[in-house]
């Protein structure tokens, strides 16, 4: 393989930079189909995806504006301000001073995230690969690749069944897949690309062996500690992995990686051991990491890993030459073993966030894939097809490949596009699981509860009106996420039951004092779950109200304040 000149690097960075524009482009489409789209009564809430955990952050974001601890503001019970989360935090800090609209800041962070997780993709590849079309097809691979997961949306369009767990976590696990999260969770791209970043800094540095490099990788460590304390369970093994077959190879102890890891390890784990401290400090945030279960989110059963990881996945086993002699394998070689290989057990730890150390593992799995492309497939396609040129093989071997890894993402942006429309048009007929639009309506009176609330107000309402209520407004939740909110499954029950009729209005001011409820939400969301009406209630006073909304503060005296 020959090494770049200096005018093809950079009309290979220039060939990026217009790949990743289109890629962002493409991605903002469902948005701004949203955005434009609605009809006049409807407010965009500004994701397209998942609304219960982005409008988490949102109130972390919120609370960052004038803390740098925040407390649980999903759950009426006091927590103590104990999380700091450096991607909320500094957005927060920028709404604050500058005053633009969370939703914009929140697509400028996502196009800022998609951009540098393509960039370092292609920045590891290029570590890996000087041959042009294998850093491309690498890059490609691990930018747009996905799994098998589009085989179970066939089933349910051509033999009508419906998409259910297990098989629908094969289609929207997010943490593998580059491209989603590009178009939906900017957290999640950061972290990728920051993986990415730590590990070609720390196989530059053993190549090198220059501590550089170590210093450099654990100041990136540092900064994704601070944002995904949990992903330091991906960078120490791999590091610790890597540093083990140096040493099975060399048979020396590979005292530059140990030095390099105790760097990187010294300077990343605080925010780390905070974060788990905070789960130990505070009952509340040990409720709520007890809690994930409620997702029901798990890494699927190895059975399924081929259908979640798809083709690339499955030719990166291909390429990993078992009979290869330990000490043929170069540092590049032993190093893409150890990344690869590392997550098949860090993904099963007995672990709540488990599914999340899927991250990452999709970049890897795009270099694996082009080397058991053009070490494997290729050969074996030369022999079959004589008569084509080399080229030419390898050109249609890589469009095929990218074509079989490709469709799930398809999927994935048609879906997040349609639903827009419907989520907006289905708003009358269903209360809807993610509601992406509510009506303006409803968005005055969260302004409204705005100007009336303080911090520790606990606003009564249901889920899907609770969810909003610390972003939008600053108070507490009574019910707002299936984790974030302490006890959540008995806080349903009790939600339920306070607009069901058949509860007595004693019942109802006992369960308000219980858990010191200061304001009750009432709109659609509240009116669908029950016929009771709270204007009935002699401990509710009526504040505001609209077409849809009233709300009502609760009487002092009444339910404690």
């Amino acid at each position: 393989m020959t090494e770049q000149t200096g005018s093809s690097n950079r009309r290979d960075w220039l060939y990026l930079s217009i790949f990743i524009v289109v890629v962002l482009l493409i991605t903002s489409i469902p948005y701004v189909y949203a955005m434009v789209g609605a009809p006049a009564d409807r407010h965009f809430m500004g994701v397209v995806f998942n609304i219960p955990d982005h409008y988490q952050y949102f109130s972390w974001m919120r609370e960052s504006q004038t803390q740098f601890l925040v407390p649980n503001q999903l759950t009426p019970e006091d927590s103590t301000p104990l999380l700091f989360n450096f991607l909320w935090f500094t957005l927060g800090r920028i709404e604050s001073l500058t005053g633009i609209d969370y939703r914009i800041l929140y697509q400028v962070t996502r196009l800022i995230a998609g951009a540098f997780v393509m960039a370092a993709t292609y920045w590891f590849a290029s570590l890996v690969f000087t041959n042009r079309a294998k850093r491309w097809t690498a890059f490609l691979l691990g930018v747009l690749g996905a799994g098998l997961g589009w085989i179970w949306v066939v089933a349910k369009y051509v033999g009508k069944v419906e998409i259910v767990p297990p098989n629908s976590f094969d289609i929207y696990t997010s943490e593998p897949n580059t491209f989603f999260n590009i178009l939906a969770f900017p957290h999640f791209a950061i972290a990728a690309g920051l993986i990415a970043v730590i590990f070609g800094l720390v196989l530059l540095g053993q190549k090198k062996q220059s501590m550089r490099y170590a210093w450099a990788a654990a100041l990136v460590s540092l900064l994704l500690s601070v944002q995904h304390a949990y992903d330091m369970f991906i960078i120490y093994p791999v590091i610790g992995l890597y540093a083990l077959f140096i040493w099975l190879r060399d048979r020396k102890f590979p005292m530059y990686l140990f030095k390099l890891g105790i760097v990187v390890v010294l300077i990343s784990v605080w925010p780390a051991l905070q974060a788990f401290y905070i789960t130990q400090a505070d009952d509340v945030w040990k409720g709520v990491l007890s809690q994930f279960d409620n997702a029901g989110a798990w890494t699927p059963n190895p059975l399924h890993l081929p259908i979640l990881m798809g083709i690339g996945w499955l030719l990166s086993i291909w390429a990993l030459k078992i009979r290869l002699p330990w000490r043929e394998r170069d540092d590049t070689h032993l190093f893409l073993m150890a990344w690869f290989l590392a997550h098949f057990i860090l993904i099963y730890i007995p672990l709540n966030f488990q599914i999340h150390l899927l991250s990452g593992w999709q970049i890897v799995i795009g270099v694996m894939a082009t080397i058991g492309l053009y070490t494997r497939v290729l050969p074996w396609l030369r022999k079959r097809l004589s008569g084509m040129s080399p080229q030419r093989v390898a050109l249609v071997a890589t469009g095929i490949l990218l074509i079989l890894v490709i469709p799930a993402n398809l999927y994935i942006f048609a879906w997040r596009t349609l639903d827009m429309k419907a989520a907006w048009q289905e708003m009358d007929q269903r209360v809807a699981d993610n509601r992406y639009f509510i009506r303006d309506t409803e968005y005055d009176a969260y302004q409204f509860l705005e100007t009336q609330v303080k911090g520790t107000d606990v606003v009564f309402s249901s889920l899907n009106t609770g969810e909003f209520v610390p972003a939008l407004t600053g108070g507490r939740s009574f019910l707002g996420h299936w984790a974030q909110t302490l006890d959540f499954q008995n806080k349903r029950v009790l939600v339920a039951a306070f607009f069901n009729p058949a509860t007595t209005d004693a019942q109802r001011q006992e369960m308000l004092d219980q858990y010191s409820v200061d304001y009750v939400y009432y709109g659609p969301e509240e009116a669908a779950l029950g016929a009771y009406d709270p204007a009935e209630a002699p401990f509710l006073t009526e504040i505001y109200a609209n077409d849809d909304v009233t709300i009502y503060a609760v009487e002092p005296g009444q339910a404690a304040n």
